[in-house]
């Protein structure tokens, strides 16, 4: 993949070439390393040249593959153990459907740079950018065009292609204040300062987004066209690490709102055993108050008492019914949130049960006729009282009566 300026003599070709390939070679080099540092393994000086006895390689593939490729020469001596490791390495590229054109296992031992770096583009290509999707698109053109839409706020940045589109380092700060805008300043960016822009995305990617600093600011900023395929595999970990960044938001607010639905549930709770508690207590405290009224046959005394009952049936009693219909609810609506987040029915402490309050609201029925009783007693009794007291008075003024009415005859 040339890049640069090709016009010139044949002689010059091949240093642009060269130019190329040493990018290239240096960019997928820390690719690698970053990835064999997930197993602390240690770092490659040049996948052209380490990749030859086919150890690397090899447990490059079962990081990123997430699988054993089975036993393997850890330390071959011979051209045929390394010939062997690198078929391993080779085979299980192809049996993920993955094309390798005119490379085989003597090419990577012998150490054909065009041949490696082009085996190892295939490998970023199917296993950091072929699963990028963005809007209906894929791969490369899912990667652009979400360089797009996230640049797009940004006057200054211009994202067509994955070269010269970067070189002024605004499109890699754009993309960190898109998604943290507390590491960078975009604003306040010189915007002619493309090296200074370069470094600076650079430098905050790596100590702060986990992103390795695959490319050099003169890779990007200092040659007529940068190289894509570099550009665009450090590219794709900006996208990782913000889908990541993205994914783990999501996940966050997801158990923010599991934490308000349990606070919520354990109010709710909480609420429905102290209504119950109350209720209860209410209703016991009104038992024990007709269980320490003193009746006596004085028909003003037994008409209070009856009055003071009516008005308990029409207020208090009524009150106490919607709260127990009311709470009978909440119990459903607890259970029913418990059920939808998996969790075991709620079982109320003991004394705060709807059984215990239906318990205590038999008992007040029970009162409540009986208290009805004594009151009607003590008003018989008091109203035969009156009946006795008027029948007397009324046989005394007859007797008088009848003695002037004797006199008088």
């Amino acid at each position: 993949m040339p890049g640069g300026n090709l016009r010139g003599s044949s002689a010059r070709k091949p240093a642009a070439d060269n130019s190329w390939e040493a990018v290239q070679s240096k960019t997928f080099t820390k690719w690698v390393n970053a990835r064999l540092a997930e197993r602390a393994l240690s770092e490659l000086d040049n996948i052209c040249t380490d990749f030859s006895d086919g150890t690397a390689l090899v447990q490059l593939l079962e990081i990123i593959g997430d699988v054993s490729l089975g036993r393997f020469n850890r330390s071959p001596r011979m051209r045929i153990q390394r010939i062997e490791n690198v078929n391993l390495a080779l085979d299980f590229i192809r049996s993920r459907e993955i094309d390798l054109i005119n490379i085989g296992a003597e090419d990577i031992v012998d150490s054909n740079r065009k041949l490696i770096l082009g085996m190892v583009w295939t490998i970023i290509l199917r296993f950091t950018i072929e699963d990028i999707s963005e809007e209906g698109l894929s791969a490369m053109d899912g990667l652009l065009l979400w360089c797009q839409r996230k640049t797009a706020p940004y006057a200054e940045v211009n994202v067509r292609d994955f070269s010269y589109s970067w070189q002024n380092g605004l499109a890699f700060c754009a993309l960190i204040h898109r998604h943290r805008p507390d590491l960078l300043d975009y604003h306040g960016l010189d915007k002619r300062d493309a090296r200074g822009n370069m470094a600076l995305a650079f430098d905050i990617a790596a100590r702060h987004l986990g992103i390795p600093r695959l490319l050099d600011v003169e890779d990007v900023c200092d040659v007529p066209k940068p190289d894509e395929r570099s550009v665009m595999t450090y590219v794709a970990q900006y996208f990782h690490a913000f889908s990541s960044l993205s994914k783990a938001e999501t996940a966050g607010r997801r158990l923010a709102k599991f934490a308000d639905a349990m606070q919520s549930l354990f109010d709710m709770q909480h609420d429905f055993g102290a209504r119950v508690s109350r209720l209860i207590a209410a209703i016991r405290a009104k038992q024990d108050e007709w269980r320490r009224t003193s009746f006596e046959a004085v028909y003003a005394k037994a008409r209070g008492l009856s009055d003071a009952f009516n008005s308990y049936k029409g207020s208090t009693k009524r009150e106490w019914t919607h709260e127990k219909i009311e709470l009978d609810t909440l119990l459903g609506d607890i259970q029913t949130k418990r059920a939808t987040y998996n969790l075991a029915p709620y079982e109320p402490r003991a004394g705060e049960t709807l059984r215990d309050l239906e318990s205590v609201w038999n008992e007040l029925a029970d009162a409540e006729v009986r208290h009805r009783k004594e009151i009607n007693k003590y008003i018989r009794l008091s109203r035969d009282a009156l009946q006795r007291r008027y029948g007397g008075e009324a046989n005394a003024i007859q007797a008088v009566l009848s003695a002037i009415a004797h006199a008088l005859a």
